[in-house]
């Protein structure tokens, strides 16, 4: 017992725990939660070739082991106290310095060379065995370091950091734990390739068990009665309850929901009549196997409601056990979240038992998630079932551990991480086991977010899980890939089924299955029985979102603003929707000017973000479903990407820039998405049509019938030139909606007259733009495909980002901080903005474009006295280390600005109104 696992105190040489003890708590909660979640142990024993009980029993000995790298001096000397109080003599001191995960691979490595493995080790193999030990020395997230290469490297490179003395008390718990956890003989041969795909699993469990088991909540650090005890009798009396009690506690383990009967049972706010997309959902067949859903249907049309009526019949099929609901934005997270509080608890007889997480960055200054912990706060013990999902104080410490939840609402990031090379990914992985997996907004990715998406659905199907993905509409081909990339996965989840190289199965070309059906609206099934046909059933259209657009095509800004005033003047609420925040900005100065500030709000991502939070509430309340003709008269709301992606809003005019076709139509989603009458006021489902005047949506762009130059596009706006880089889809779409659309019915038509071969021919003078675009697309795929994980390739590798560097989507953007300069010193922006209980650091943060600081190495304000101020902050708030942060001095007119030091040094300007903004670079003097 004298060498230490976990310690506190330096100075209290009781505040420590035995080593010995501490892998005991680890292995126990792995043993739990396994015990809990049988099929995840019926999953690893098929991908082994093993039966059950013998997979137990080599998961917990495999747990049991995790840190026997800690028996190093290396490590041992990181608390020196504890090693001259507890050993007499004192270990010797080492001059090697390594993690104690990458000894642990050392020592086994060292075991295996020289023949030293314990008899309760079947024979198979040093490779195989180092398959299955690396996600256990992995436990902080990431694979141990490759083994130097050669014969007797091992012991040469472990003598540097492991004393002979350290290496017999190491030795001898290693076969303690082969005696005590494998009483029984294993089978003389274990499946490799299976091993290699269970070990990313296996690794999630090992973060888990490791992390329940290292919390001193449960497990506090040994007094003299536990120290008393035997390692048999401290497995028996503590390690097994309380880690029972802790996995409960944590609550990391599903509770079966009620019976499903129908969708008007389980969303009761359903009762007057289901759309067609969740009448599609409610009566198709769900056989007993995983499966792929893929809903095509416009906007508004109650996609949600129909992806959680199919999630709760899987779910109900006994194919998962929960959910997790992944959205292109935060903005958008959180209306989820405030969805599924409402109507998920409902499923469950004991709502409390479940729990519910909200996923993404800033979910802690998310006023949704804070009601529902303030809900949660206000309930009073003893007085009956709660009626709300619960968060466990250990779910809510982190993002990584949000997806453990049995339901979980977030952006999508937060379940791709599970695919990509990062610090915990193993432990997302294991999160989305048994989810089914609900992703938004599919066509609004770009392809680098899409490849990966792609390798995450792969991931998610060679487990066994289902998902269901939601779009307005997509490309044929895209809608195939998805099908495809599924149906892969499935083939690694089936026994004998698992793919090799180049897609071929023992030696023969697996066909994936396609898609063909150009119907719409499209509810698309894929399961592995179905082998290369998928299912494609076309269902109506719902009678609200069939209607007859006029478009109207301008090419020059008066244009624009003449129709704009009419609309104004009229009371009606409009919306412009911009590509970029620059060309906002400009349109918003413009009609500010002519209308008042007061009756224009500027809506984009370049805002602190306590202010985008106020700004998005304040367009919810003046453009969303329950919003009255009182809020909404003669508003006017300019904004760009930020307003299209899945707000619930609706606007009685529209204006948008031209943009690539499948964007457009997710914008018209937002004019007269809900039924008002000619006032503005909501009508309830059933009442009479649209009562707003007819009326035609803007299309803002450059001439469409002349003959394009090189710079068509770019003479119109250069920054959206930059994102919507491929010119020739963008001449496609301005020529495809021409002036009158008939919707639903053609959404697939005019996608597929852009995106599809048969489209339009580009222009020779489009045709450069489009190349290089198509490169960069190319050249994004590549880029994910290097980042994402190989499940062929087994739990290994040295090639891993231990700060999340590697990210779910690509750009350029950095976040910063905001300051304000005061009489006293520095104070972050937010302070009086926002609640007393709330992070005013996090609600100050604000992304900006990377290439604005191209040319700043060292991002330092330009002012001498503001540098100091900063340089102070940061010693004094550890948060903004090493964070960008950028000191505001009031201009007036409540504008605040910085300038950073560079060649030339950069202006910026901020504004709670228009948000942050770029001056033209200045010259130092």
């Amino acid at each position: 017992m004298a060498y230490w696992g976990k310690a506190g105190r330096r100075d209290d040489l009781t505040s420590h725990h035995p080593l010995v003890f501490h892998c005991l708590d680890v292995a126990a909660c792995g043993q739990a939660y396994l015990d809990r979640r049988p099929e995840l142990l019926g999953q690893l024993a098929r991908w082994l070739g093993l039966d059950e009980a013998p997979t137990r029993q080599l998961l917990v000995f495999l747990l049991a082991v995790h840190d026997i790298g800690k028996f190093a001096e290396s490590f041992q000397y990181k608390v020196p106290e504890l090693v001259e109080h507890a050993f007499d003599p004192p270990l010797p001191r080492l001059p090697g310095d390594m993690r104690h995960d990458a000894i642990g691979a050392l020592f086994f490595a060292w075991l295996a060379e020289e023949r030293r493995l314990p008899a309760p080790l079947p024979d198979w193999g040093p490779d195989l065995w180092n398959v299955l030990l690396a996600p256990a020395f992995g436990h902080h997230g990431m694979p141990p370091p490759a083994l130097p290469p050669g014969a007797g490297m091992a012991l040469a490179s472990l003598r540097e950091v492991m004393s002979p003395r350290s290496r017999e008390a190491a030795e001898g718990f290693f076969a303690w734990c082969a005696r005590m956890f494998l009483p029984g003989p294993l089978p003389a041969s274990c499946d490799g390739e299976g091993a290699a795909l269970a070990s990313w699993w296996i690794a999630g469990l090992a973060v888990l068990a490791d992390w329940i088991g290292s919390n001193t909540t449960w497990f506090g650090y040994a007094g003299p009665d536990l120290r008393a005890l035997s390692p048999e009798e401290y497995w028996e009396r503590h390690a097994l309850p309380t880690a029972c009690r802790a996995v409960e506690e944590a609550g990391v383990v599903s509770v079966r929901p009620r019976p499903y009967h129908t969708a008007e049972v389980l969303l009761p706010r359903l009762a007057e009549g289901l759309r067609p997309a969740q009448a599609a959902a409610a009566a198709i067949d769900i056989p007993p196997e995983p499966q792929l859903f893929v809903l095509e249907d416009a906007t508004g049309s109650g996609k949600t409601e129909a992806a959680l009526i199919l999630a709760a019949r899987l779910i109900d099929a006994g194919l998962a056990d929960g959910l997790f609901f992944g959205l292109p934005t935060q903005a958008t997270a959180d209306q989820m979240f405030e969805r599924v509080t409402r109507d998920v608890p409902a499923w469950f007889d004991d709502p409390s038992r479940a729990t519910l997480v909200l996923a993404h960055g800033m979910r802690d200054q998310s006023h949704a998630f804070l009601r529902h912990l303030a809900q949660l706060d206000d309930e009073v013990p003893g007085e009956g079932r709660s009626a709300t999902l619960r968060l466990t104080e250990w779910l809510a410490q982190g993002n990584k551990r949000a997806l453990l939840a049995q339901i979980g609402v977030g952006t999508l990031d937060q379940a791709l991480l599970a695919a990509l090379r990062v610090r915990h990914q193993s432990l997302r992985l294991l999160g989305l086991f048994r989810k089914v997996l609900v992703v938004d907004e599919v066509h609004s990715y770009d392809p680098y977010m899409t490849q990966v998406l792609l390798r995450t659905l792969e991931l998610h199907a060679a487990s066994g899980g289902s998902a269901i993905l939601l779009s307005a509409t997509l490309p044929l081909a895209l809608r195939s890939r998805l099908l495809a990339t599924y149906s892969a996965g499935i083939r690694r989840w089936q026994p004998g089924g698992r793919a090799t190289g180049g897609g071929r199965r023992r030696g023969t070309l697996v066909q994936a299955p396609q898609a063909q059906s150009l119907e719409y609206p499209l509810l698309t099934r894929w399961s592995g029985s179905f082998g290369t046909c998928a299912q494609e059933q076309a269902f109506p259209s719902a009678g609200h979102s069939r209607r007859a657009m006029d478009v109207e095509y301008l090419t020059t800004e008066d244009q624009v603003l003449d129709r704009i005033a009419a609309w104004h003047a009229a009371g009606e609420a409009v919306v412009w929707v911009r590509n970029t925040v620059g060309d906002a900005c400009a349109a918003w100065s413009a009609l500010a000017e002519h209308f008042g500030a007061d009756a224009c709000t500027l809506f984009h991502a370049r805002f602190a973000a306590v202010d985008r939070r106020r700004i998005q509430e304040e367009v919810l309340a003046t453009l969303g479903r329950d919003s009255d003709a009182a809020r909404r008269r003669g508003r006017i709301i300019v904004t760009t990407q930020v307003f299209q992606e899945s707000l619930d809003a609706d606007a009685d005019r529209m204006v948008t820039d031209l943009c690539p076709v499948d964007v457009m139509l997710q914008r018209f989603g937002r004019y007269r998405r809900h039924l008002r009458d000619a006032r503005g006021n909501l009508l309830r489902d059933g009442q009479a049509g649209d009562g707003r005047q007819p009326g035609p949506v803007v299309v803002f762009g450059p001439d469409r019938e002349a003959e394009p130059a090189g710079d068509w596009y770019a003479r119109f706006s250069r920054g959206a030139a930059h994102v919507y880089a491929a010119h020739g889809c963008v001449y496609r779409s301005a020529r495809a909606i021409g002036c009158h659309i008939e919707l639903p019915g053609q959404f697939r038509t005019l996608v597929e007259e852009v995106y599809g071969e048969d489209g339009e021919p580009i222009p020779d003078a489009l045709q450069t733009a489009e190349d290089r675009e198509l490169g960069k697309v190319i050249a994004q795929g590549a880029q994910a495909g290097q980042n994402a994980i190989s499940l062929s390739g087994g739990y290994c590798g040295a090639d891993w980002d231990s700060d999340e560097r590697i990210g779910t989507r690509l750009g350029d953007s950095i976040e910063a901080v905001l300051v304000r300069a005061t009489g006293h010193g520095l104070e972050p922006w937010a302070a009086g903005r926002c609640g007393q209980d709330e992070d005013v650091w996090a609600l100050s943060s604000i992304r900006l474009p990377g290439h604005w600081m191209a040319r700043i190495e060292e991002p330092a304000c330009l002012d001498v006295r503001l540098a100091a101020l900063v340089a102070d902050l940061r010693e004094r708030v550890p948060a903004l280390r090493y964070r960008l942060v950028l000191p505001l001095v009031e201009d007036g007119n409540g504008t605040w600005s910085c300038t950073l030091a560079g060649e030339p040094p950069l202006s910026l300007s901020y504004c709670d109104r228009t948000g942050l903004r770029r001056g033209k670079r200045v010259r130092e003097t």
